[in-house]
Protein backbone atom coordinates (compact mmCIF):
# COMPACT_ATOMS: atom_id res chain seq x y z
CA UNK A 1 0.00 0.00 0.00
CA UNK A 2 1.19 3.62 -1.44
CA UNK A 3 1.85 5.97 1.53
CA UNK A 4 0.57 9.78 1.19
CA UNK A 5 2.04 11.97 -1.48
CA UNK A 6 4.30 14.70 0.24
CA UNK A 7 5.54 16.42 -2.81
CA UNK A 8 4.24 17.24 -6.25
CA UNK A 9 5.99 14.93 -8.96
CA UNK A 10 6.77 11.72 -6.35
CA UNK A 11 6.31 8.30 -8.19
CA UNK A 12 6.82 4.77 -7.00
CA UNK A 13 8.49 2.03 -8.94
CA UNK A 14 6.20 -0.92 -7.92
CA UNK A 15 7.55 -3.36 -11.27
CA UNK A 16 9.88 -3.45 -13.67
CA UNK A 17 10.80 -6.73 -15.23
CA UNK A 18 12.55 -7.44 -18.20
CA UNK A 19 11.15 -11.43 -19.56
CA UNK A 20 13.58 -12.64 -21.85
CA UNK A 21 13.71 -14.71 -25.63
CA UNK A 22 13.82 -17.85 -23.11
CA UNK A 23 11.17 -17.64 -20.69
CA UNK A 24 12.71 -16.07 -17.52
CA UNK A 25 12.83 -12.43 -16.14
CA UNK A 26 14.75 -10.23 -14.41
CA UNK A 27 13.62 -7.75 -11.76
CA UNK A 28 15.83 -4.36 -12.34
CA UNK A 29 12.79 -2.85 -10.26
CA UNK A 30 15.89 -1.11 -8.01
CA UNK A 31 18.25 -0.43 -11.19
CA UNK A 32 16.10 2.38 -13.07
CA UNK A 33 17.51 5.10 -14.23
CA UNK A 34 14.36 6.70 -16.31
CA UNK A 35 11.27 6.01 -17.35
CA UNK A 36 9.36 7.89 -20.57
CA UNK A 37 6.29 7.04 -21.88
CA UNK A 38 4.18 8.45 -24.64
CA UNK A 39 0.36 9.24 -25.59
CA UNK A 40 -1.05 10.66 -28.88
CA UNK A 41 -4.67 10.83 -29.47
CA UNK A 42 -3.83 10.13 -33.13
CA UNK A 43 -1.41 6.97 -32.45
CA UNK A 44 -3.17 3.57 -31.89
CA UNK A 45 0.00 2.02 -29.64
CA UNK A 46 1.80 3.75 -26.44
CA UNK A 47 5.72 3.81 -27.03
CA UNK A 48 8.43 5.32 -25.33
CA UNK A 49 11.97 3.88 -23.58
CA UNK A 50 13.73 2.53 -19.95
CA UNK A 51 16.99 3.05 -18.82
CA UNK A 52 18.44 0.88 -15.91
CA UNK A 53 21.66 0.49 -14.29
CA UNK A 54 23.91 -2.51 -15.24
CA UNK A 55 26.17 -3.16 -13.05
CA UNK A 56 26.50 -7.29 -13.16
CA UNK A 57 26.51 -7.36 -16.95
CA UNK A 58 23.35 -8.76 -17.39
CA UNK A 59 23.04 -7.57 -21.10
CA UNK A 60 25.60 -10.09 -22.41
CA UNK A 61 24.66 -12.78 -19.78
CA UNK A 62 20.81 -13.50 -20.82
CA UNK A 63 21.08 -11.61 -23.33
CA UNK A 64 19.15 -8.79 -23.92
CA UNK A 65 18.71 -8.69 -27.53
CA UNK A 66 15.79 -6.23 -28.45
CA UNK A 67 13.09 -8.62 -28.36
CA UNK A 68 11.88 -9.47 -24.71
CA UNK A 69 8.87 -7.87 -22.83
CA UNK A 70 8.94 -5.04 -20.22
CA UNK A 71 6.29 -5.10 -17.37
CA UNK A 72 6.29 -1.57 -15.75
CA UNK A 73 4.18 -0.89 -12.74
CA UNK A 74 4.04 2.75 -11.96
CA UNK A 75 1.92 4.95 -8.99
CA UNK A 76 1.87 8.14 -7.88
CA UNK A 77 1.69 7.69 -3.68
CA UNK A 78 -2.00 7.70 -2.17
CA UNK A 79 -3.19 6.59 -5.96
CA UNK A 80 -5.00 2.75 -5.41
CA UNK A 81 -7.66 2.64 -8.01
CA UNK A 82 -6.90 0.57 -11.38
CA UNK A 83 -7.35 3.69 -13.92
CA UNK A 84 -5.11 5.89 -11.74
CA UNK A 85 -1.56 3.48 -11.69
CA UNK A 86 0.21 2.60 -14.91
CA UNK A 87 0.26 -1.20 -15.47
CA UNK A 88 1.24 -2.27 -18.54
CA UNK A 89 3.08 -4.72 -20.82
CA UNK A 90 5.63 -3.87 -23.20
CA UNK A 91 7.56 -5.20 -26.15
CA UNK A 92 11.14 -4.12 -26.07
CA UNK A 93 12.04 -3.36 -29.45
CA UNK A 94 15.69 -1.77 -29.98
CA UNK A 95 18.68 -1.06 -27.49
CA UNK A 96 19.60 2.78 -28.38
CA UNK A 97 22.57 3.50 -26.02
CA UNK A 98 24.81 1.75 -23.79
CA UNK A 99 26.80 4.38 -22.10
CA UNK A 100 29.49 3.48 -19.91
CA UNK A 101 29.46 4.72 -16.02
CA UNK A 102 32.84 3.73 -15.43
CA UNK A 103 34.91 0.30 -15.92
CA UNK A 104 32.52 -1.67 -14.07
CA UNK A 105 29.20 -0.49 -14.65
CA UNK A 106 26.91 1.02 -17.80
CA UNK A 107 23.57 2.68 -18.28
CA UNK A 108 21.29 0.62 -20.74
CA UNK A 109 18.39 2.09 -22.66
CA UNK A 110 15.55 0.36 -24.78
CA UNK A 111 12.79 1.48 -26.85
CA UNK A 112 9.47 -0.21 -26.49
CA UNK A 113 5.90 -0.33 -27.79
CA UNK A 114 2.90 -1.74 -27.11
CA UNK A 115 2.36 -5.66 -27.96
CA UNK A 116 -0.57 -4.69 -30.45
CA UNK A 117 1.85 -2.82 -33.09
CA UNK A 118 3.89 -6.38 -32.91
CA UNK A 119 0.56 -8.13 -33.67
CA UNK A 120 -0.70 -5.30 -36.48
CA UNK A 121 2.97 -5.93 -38.00
CA UNK A 122 2.86 -9.60 -38.53
CA UNK A 123 -0.56 -10.05 -39.45
CA UNK A 124 -2.65 -9.18 -42.60
CA UNK A 125 -6.55 -9.58 -43.15
CA UNK A 126 -8.56 -11.57 -45.65
CA UNK A 127 -11.99 -12.03 -44.33
CA UNK A 128 -15.16 -10.25 -44.78
CA UNK A 129 -16.51 -8.54 -41.85
CA UNK A 130 -20.30 -7.25 -41.21
CA UNK A 131 -21.77 -5.33 -38.44
CA UNK A 132 -21.68 -1.61 -37.30
CA UNK A 133 -18.26 -0.30 -37.62
CA UNK A 134 -17.70 0.14 -33.86
CA UNK A 135 -18.44 -3.54 -33.65
CA UNK A 136 -15.87 -4.02 -36.62
CA UNK A 137 -13.45 -2.13 -34.81
CA UNK A 138 -13.78 -4.15 -31.90
CA UNK A 139 -13.26 -7.35 -33.49
CA UNK A 140 -10.33 -6.32 -34.91
CA UNK A 141 -9.00 -5.26 -32.07
CA UNK A 142 -9.59 -8.69 -30.23
CA UNK A 143 -9.07 -11.09 -32.77
CA UNK A 144 -6.30 -9.80 -35.03
CA UNK A 145 -4.66 -7.54 -33.08
CA UNK A 146 -5.16 -10.27 -30.49
CA UNK A 147 -5.81 -7.05 -27.37
CA UNK A 148 -7.43 -7.94 -23.54
CA UNK A 149 -7.12 -4.28 -22.71
CA UNK A 150 -10.42 -2.68 -21.81
CA UNK A 151 -12.22 -0.94 -24.90
CA UNK A 152 -13.95 2.73 -25.03
CA UNK A 153 -16.55 2.92 -27.74
CA UNK A 154 -18.69 4.59 -29.22
CA UNK A 155 -21.76 3.16 -30.74
CA UNK A 156 -22.25 4.03 -34.68
CA UNK A 157 -25.23 4.11 -37.02
CA UNK A 158 -25.70 1.42 -39.87
CA UNK A 159 -24.83 -2.19 -41.04
CA UNK A 160 -22.07 -2.74 -42.99
CA UNK A 161 -20.26 -4.98 -44.81
CA UNK A 162 -16.44 -4.83 -45.77
CA UNK A 163 -14.46 -7.29 -47.49
CA UNK A 164 -10.43 -7.36 -46.42
CA UNK A 165 -8.00 -8.11 -49.22
CA UNK A 166 -4.32 -8.61 -47.72
CA UNK A 167 -4.69 -5.39 -45.93
CA UNK A 168 -3.01 -5.15 -41.88
CA UNK A 169 -5.59 -4.51 -39.01
CA UNK A 170 -4.52 -0.72 -38.19
CA UNK A 171 -4.96 0.12 -42.03
CA UNK A 172 -8.20 -1.34 -42.15
CA UNK A 173 -9.35 0.18 -39.22
CA UNK A 174 -7.96 3.54 -40.31
CA UNK A 175 -10.19 3.04 -43.56
CA UNK A 176 -13.02 2.83 -40.84
CA UNK A 177 -12.53 5.63 -38.98
CA UNK A 178 -13.27 8.00 -41.24
CA UNK A 179 -16.72 6.68 -42.47
CA UNK A 180 -18.18 6.36 -39.24
CA UNK A 181 -20.60 8.04 -37.51
CA UNK A 182 -22.05 8.07 -34.09
CA UNK A 183 -25.56 6.83 -33.53
CA UNK A 184 -25.28 9.51 -30.39
CA UNK A 185 -24.13 12.68 -31.89
CA UNK A 186 -24.67 12.34 -35.31
CA UNK A 187 -20.89 13.26 -36.15
CA UNK A 188 -17.91 11.48 -38.15
CA UNK A 189 -15.17 12.83 -35.72
CA UNK A 190 -13.89 9.22 -34.53
CA UNK A 191 -10.34 8.78 -32.86
CA UNK A 192 -8.77 5.82 -32.87
CA UNK A 193 -6.07 5.90 -29.96
CA UNK A 194 -4.20 3.49 -27.02
CA UNK A 195 -3.77 5.47 -23.30
CA UNK A 196 -2.86 3.63 -20.12
CA UNK A 197 -6.17 2.57 -19.09
CA UNK A 198 -6.89 0.61 -22.78
CA UNK A 199 -8.24 1.58 -26.13
CA UNK A 200 -10.99 3.71 -27.54
CA UNK A 201 -12.78 4.35 -30.41
CA UNK A 202 -14.66 7.60 -29.71
CA UNK A 203 -15.66 10.90 -31.39
CA UNK A 204 -14.09 13.95 -30.17
CA UNK A 205 -17.60 15.09 -28.66
CA UNK A 206 -17.59 12.01 -26.51
CA UNK A 207 -14.20 13.46 -25.29
CA UNK A 208 -15.65 16.77 -24.88
CA UNK A 209 -18.47 15.76 -22.31
CA UNK A 210 -16.06 14.37 -19.90
CA UNK A 211 -15.94 16.39 -16.60
CA UNK A 212 -12.28 17.96 -16.57
CA UNK A 213 -9.95 16.03 -14.45
CA UNK A 214 -7.41 18.96 -13.66
CA UNK A 215 -7.37 23.10 -13.77
CA UNK A 216 -3.75 24.42 -14.69
CA UNK A 217 -2.87 27.67 -14.37
CA UNK A 218 0.37 29.98 -14.38
CA UNK A 219 1.06 32.73 -11.94
CA UNK A 220 3.92 35.39 -11.65
CA UNK A 221 5.78 33.79 -8.33
CA UNK A 222 6.25 30.67 -9.96
CA UNK A 223 8.24 28.35 -7.27
CA UNK A 224 6.64 25.65 -4.87
CA UNK A 225 3.87 27.16 -2.93
CA UNK A 226 4.83 26.19 1.24
CA UNK A 227 2.27 24.69 3.54
CA UNK A 228 2.89 24.52 7.73
CA UNK A 229 5.50 21.81 8.50
CA UNK A 230 7.38 22.86 5.35
CA UNK A 231 5.73 20.61 3.48
CA UNK A 232 4.64 21.78 -0.03
CA UNK A 233 0.67 22.67 -1.24
CA UNK A 234 0.75 19.40 -3.37
CA UNK A 235 -2.79 20.27 -4.98
CA UNK A 236 -1.80 23.65 -5.57
CA UNK A 237 2.01 22.45 -7.20
CA UNK A 238 0.30 19.69 -8.95
CA UNK A 239 -2.06 22.64 -11.10
CA UNK A 240 0.76 25.30 -11.68
CA UNK A 241 2.25 25.37 -15.04
CA UNK A 242 6.14 24.96 -15.21
CA UNK A 243 6.79 25.58 -18.80
CA UNK A 244 4.76 26.89 -21.00
CA UNK A 245 4.46 27.21 -25.15
CA UNK A 246 1.59 28.42 -26.77
CA UNK A 247 0.45 29.06 -30.85
CA UNK A 248 -3.03 30.32 -32.33
CA UNK A 249 -1.16 31.15 -35.46
CA UNK A 250 -3.54 29.75 -38.30
CA UNK A 251 -2.22 29.30 -42.07
CA UNK A 252 -5.42 30.73 -43.76
CA UNK A 253 -3.69 29.65 -47.05
CA UNK A 254 -3.06 26.40 -46.13
CA UNK A 255 -6.64 26.32 -43.90
CA UNK A 256 -8.12 27.13 -47.03
CA UNK A 257 -6.86 24.43 -49.12
CA UNK A 258 -7.05 21.56 -46.53
CA UNK A 259 -10.65 22.42 -46.35
CA UNK A 260 -10.73 24.20 -43.04
CA UNK A 261 -13.69 26.88 -44.17
CA UNK A 262 -15.67 24.37 -46.20
CA UNK A 263 -15.37 21.80 -48.82
CA UNK A 264 -17.86 20.16 -51.33
CA UNK A 265 -17.97 16.61 -52.31
CA UNK A 266 -19.68 15.82 -56.04
CA UNK A 267 -20.70 11.60 -55.78
CA UNK A 268 -21.46 9.64 -58.89
CA UNK A 269 -23.67 6.89 -58.37
CA UNK A 270 -22.52 4.20 -61.00
CA UNK A 271 -25.85 1.95 -59.98
CA UNK A 272 -28.34 4.60 -60.73
CA UNK A 273 -26.43 6.69 -63.51
CA UNK A 274 -26.86 10.33 -61.60
CA UNK A 275 -24.87 12.96 -59.41
CA UNK A 276 -24.70 14.80 -56.00
CA UNK A 277 -22.98 17.91 -55.14
CA UNK A 278 -22.86 18.61 -51.44
CA UNK A 279 -20.78 21.14 -49.47
CA UNK A 280 -20.30 22.24 -45.95
CA UNK A 281 -19.93 25.76 -44.61
CA UNK A 282 -17.79 26.43 -41.70
CA UNK A 283 -19.84 29.37 -40.05
CA UNK A 284 -22.94 27.75 -41.12
CA UNK A 285 -23.03 24.73 -39.77
CA UNK A 286 -20.89 25.74 -36.71
CA UNK A 287 -24.10 26.32 -34.20
CA UNK A 288 -25.34 22.87 -35.37
CA UNK A 289 -22.20 21.08 -33.78
CA UNK A 290 -21.09 20.33 -30.56
CA UNK A 291 -17.72 21.51 -29.90
CA UNK A 292 -15.77 21.58 -27.27
CA UNK A 293 -17.36 24.52 -25.66
CA UNK A 294 -20.91 23.24 -26.03
CA UNK A 295 -21.17 21.12 -23.38
CA UNK A 296 -22.54 22.09 -19.79
CA UNK A 297 -20.62 24.71 -17.76
CA UNK A 298 -18.32 25.31 -20.50
CA UNK A 299 -19.10 29.09 -21.25
CA UNK A 300 -20.56 29.61 -25.16
CA UNK A 301 -18.90 28.69 -28.29
CA UNK A 302 -17.62 30.68 -31.35
CA UNK A 303 -15.63 30.03 -33.94
CA UNK A 304 -12.12 30.61 -34.07
CA UNK A 305 -12.15 32.03 -37.28
CA UNK A 306 -13.14 35.57 -37.94
CA UNK A 307 -16.34 36.09 -40.84
CA UNK A 308 -14.59 39.22 -42.50
CA UNK A 309 -15.67 39.45 -46.31
CA UNK A 310 -13.38 38.39 -48.32
CA UNK A 311 -15.06 39.99 -51.71
CA UNK A 312 -17.15 42.68 -52.62
CA UNK A 313 -20.18 39.76 -52.06
CA UNK A 314 -19.83 39.75 -48.48
CA UNK A 315 -18.66 36.45 -49.12
CA UNK A 316 -16.19 34.46 -45.91
CA UNK A 317 -13.70 32.17 -46.42
CA UNK A 318 -15.91 29.49 -46.23
CA UNK A 319 -18.56 30.54 -48.88
CA UNK A 320 -15.95 29.92 -51.50
CA UNK A 321 -14.48 26.97 -50.86
CA UNK A 322 -11.34 25.29 -52.31
CA UNK A 323 -11.25 21.53 -51.77
CA UNK A 324 -13.32 19.24 -53.80
CA UNK A 325 -13.69 15.36 -53.50
CA UNK A 326 -15.38 13.54 -56.47
CA UNK A 327 -16.03 10.21 -55.50
CA UNK A 328 -17.66 7.27 -56.73
CA UNK A 329 -21.13 5.39 -54.52
CA UNK A 330 -23.21 2.76 -55.66
CA UNK A 331 -26.74 2.63 -53.84
CA UNK A 332 -29.80 0.33 -54.70
CA UNK A 333 -32.01 2.74 -52.60
CA UNK A 334 -31.05 6.24 -52.59
CA UNK A 335 -33.46 7.81 -50.29
CA UNK A 336 -32.30 4.67 -47.54
CA UNK A 337 -28.22 4.90 -48.95
CA UNK A 338 -28.30 1.01 -48.96
CA UNK A 339 -25.30 -0.83 -50.48
CA UNK A 340 -26.15 -1.59 -54.32
CA UNK A 341 -22.73 -4.24 -54.40
CA UNK A 342 -24.14 -6.55 -51.26
CA UNK A 343 -27.17 -8.29 -50.01
CA UNK A 344 -28.06 -10.89 -47.39
CA UNK A 345 -28.83 -14.67 -47.86
CA UNK A 346 -32.11 -13.25 -48.57
CA UNK A 347 -31.17 -11.76 -51.51
CA UNK A 348 -32.08 -7.74 -49.41
CA UNK A 349 -29.98 -4.92 -49.88
CA UNK A 350 -30.09 -4.38 -46.08
CA UNK A 351 -26.23 -3.00 -45.66
CA UNK A 352 -25.13 0.84 -45.68
CA UNK A 353 -23.61 1.83 -48.76
CA UNK A 354 -20.13 3.71 -48.74
CA UNK A 355 -21.88 7.42 -48.23
CA UNK A 356 -19.18 10.35 -48.49
CA UNK A 357 -21.80 12.58 -48.32
CA UNK A 358 -22.24 12.13 -44.58
CA UNK A 359 -19.42 12.39 -42.93
CA UNK A 360 -15.98 13.63 -45.73
CA UNK A 361 -16.54 17.77 -45.37
CA UNK A 362 -17.86 17.59 -42.20
CA UNK A 363 -15.12 15.41 -40.90
CA UNK A 364 -12.26 17.37 -43.06
CA UNK A 365 -12.93 20.18 -40.91
CA UNK A 366 -13.36 19.65 -37.79
CA UNK A 367 -10.40 17.25 -37.84
CA UNK A 368 -8.52 20.25 -39.40
CA UNK A 369 -9.76 22.49 -36.63
CA UNK A 370 -9.68 20.80 -33.02
CA UNK A 371 -6.15 21.66 -31.98
CA UNK A 372 -6.27 25.19 -33.74
CA UNK A 373 -5.45 26.27 -30.49
CA UNK A 374 -2.79 24.85 -28.63
CA UNK A 375 -0.42 24.90 -25.54
CA UNK A 376 1.82 23.11 -24.86
CA UNK A 377 2.79 22.86 -21.13
CA UNK A 378 4.83 21.51 -18.62
CA UNK A 379 3.65 20.17 -15.25
CA UNK A 380 4.05 17.91 -11.98
CA UNK A 381 3.36 14.61 -12.62
CA UNK A 382 1.02 11.98 -11.22
CA UNK A 383 -0.03 8.65 -12.56
CA UNK A 384 -3.90 8.90 -13.47
CA UNK A 385 -3.32 11.27 -16.18
CA UNK A 386 -4.48 10.33 -19.75
CA UNK A 387 -4.22 11.80 -23.37
CA UNK A 388 -8.02 11.97 -24.29
CA UNK A 389 -8.54 14.09 -20.65
CA UNK A 390 -10.10 17.11 -20.31
CA UNK A 391 -8.82 19.47 -18.09
CA UNK A 392 -9.21 23.43 -17.49
CA UNK A 393 -6.77 25.79 -19.02
CA UNK A 394 -6.38 29.83 -16.82
CA UNK A 395 -3.26 31.85 -18.50
CA UNK A 396 -3.47 35.43 -17.83
CA UNK A 397 -3.33 37.88 -20.32
CA UNK A 398 -0.18 39.76 -21.30
CA UNK A 399 -0.82 43.02 -22.17
CA UNK A 400 0.70 45.71 -20.24
CA UNK A 401 -1.81 48.54 -20.58
CA UNK A 402 -4.83 48.33 -17.94
CA UNK A 403 -7.62 46.19 -18.24
CA UNK A 404 -10.80 45.40 -17.40
CA UNK A 405 -11.53 42.47 -15.13
CA UNK A 406 -12.87 39.94 -17.76
CA UNK A 407 -9.75 40.58 -20.10
CA UNK A 408 -7.20 39.68 -17.31
CA UNK A 409 -7.38 36.46 -18.73
CA UNK A 410 -6.11 35.77 -22.61
CA UNK A 411 -8.89 35.16 -24.71
CA UNK A 412 -7.82 32.00 -26.51
CA UNK A 413 -6.22 29.92 -23.25
CA UNK A 414 -9.41 30.19 -21.12
CA UNK A 415 -11.75 27.00 -20.31
CA UNK A 416 -11.52 23.62 -21.38
CA UNK A 417 -9.20 21.98 -23.80
CA UNK A 418 -8.45 18.31 -24.51
CA UNK A 419 -5.10 16.54 -23.73
CA UNK A 420 -4.33 15.74 -27.53
CA UNK A 421 -0.62 14.17 -26.09
CA UNK A 422 1.37 13.05 -23.07
CA UNK A 423 4.82 12.40 -22.10
CA UNK A 424 5.11 11.11 -18.64
CA UNK A 425 8.91 11.45 -17.54
CA UNK A 426 10.07 9.11 -14.59
CA UNK A 427 13.72 10.30 -13.50
CA UNK A 428 15.41 8.63 -10.40
CA UNK A 429 18.29 10.37 -9.29
CA UNK A 430 20.21 10.87 -5.69
CA UNK A 431 17.94 13.62 -4.59
CA UNK A 432 14.81 11.48 -5.26
CA UNK A 433 12.08 10.32 -7.52
CA UNK A 434 10.65 13.40 -9.85
CA UNK A 435 7.33 12.65 -12.31
CA UNK A 436 7.32 15.25 -15.15
CA UNK A 437 4.64 15.97 -17.70
CA UNK A 438 5.10 17.29 -21.10
CA UNK A 439 1.68 17.94 -22.93
CA UNK A 440 0.19 19.58 -25.57
CA UNK A 441 -3.66 20.84 -24.89
CA UNK A 442 -6.33 21.93 -27.53
CA UNK A 443 -9.39 23.37 -28.25
CA UNK A 444 -11.44 24.28 -30.72
CA UNK A 445 -13.34 27.43 -30.19
CA UNK A 446 -13.32 30.45 -28.16
CA UNK A 447 -15.72 31.98 -25.94
CA UNK A 448 -16.52 35.61 -27.54
CA UNK A 449 -16.45 35.96 -31.21
CA UNK A 450 -13.68 37.13 -32.91
CA UNK A 451 -14.16 40.88 -34.58
CA UNK A 452 -15.30 40.93 -38.15
CA UNK A 453 -16.21 43.35 -40.84
CA UNK A 454 -18.89 42.31 -43.91
CA UNK A 455 -17.21 44.86 -45.96
CA UNK A 456 -13.59 43.76 -47.94
CA UNK A 457 -11.45 45.19 -46.05
CA UNK A 458 -9.06 45.56 -48.84
CA UNK A 459 -8.62 48.64 -50.63
CA UNK A 460 -9.30 49.12 -54.07
CA UNK A 461 -6.08 50.01 -55.52
CA UNK A 462 -2.98 49.25 -53.53
CA UNK A 463 0.89 48.11 -54.18
CA UNK A 464 3.73 50.33 -55.36
CA UNK A 465 1.68 52.01 -58.83
CA UNK A 466 -1.81 53.45 -58.75
CA UNK A 467 -1.61 53.13 -62.58
CA UNK A 468 -4.57 50.98 -63.95
CA UNK A 469 -2.80 51.06 -67.58
CA UNK A 470 0.42 49.62 -67.76
CA UNK A 471 3.61 51.48 -68.78
CA UNK A 472 4.74 49.63 -72.51
CA UNK A 473 7.97 49.78 -73.90
CA UNK A 474 9.37 50.38 -77.74
CA UNK A 475 12.24 47.86 -78.10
Amino acid sequence: MSGSITTAGEFEIDLAEIITVDGSSINLTNKVVTVNIFEDIENPFLSGDISFLDDHNVQNLLPLIGQELLKLKIRTPSMEKPAEIIDSLFYIKTLIASPPVNATRKVIAFEFISLEALENQRRTMCRTLTGTFSNIVENILRSDLKSTKDFYVDQTVGINKIVATDISPLKLIKNIIKQSVSEVYGSPTYMFFETLEGYHFRTLESLYKEDSVMNYTSDSESGYTERKKGYTAVLIELNKIRGLTTNTANDSLLDSKNGAYGSKVITHDIYNKTYRESGYNYFKSFDKEKHINYFAGRGKQSPIFSTVAVDDNKSTAADLPVKTFLLPVSFSDIDARKDAHYTNHEGIHEYTGYNPDSWITTRTSMLNNYDAISASIIVDGHTALRVGDMVNLTLPSTAQSKQTKDNLIDRFYRGAFLVRNIMHKFEINNSGNKHTIDMTCVADCVEEQIPFTDKNPVPKVYGKSNKKIPLTFNV
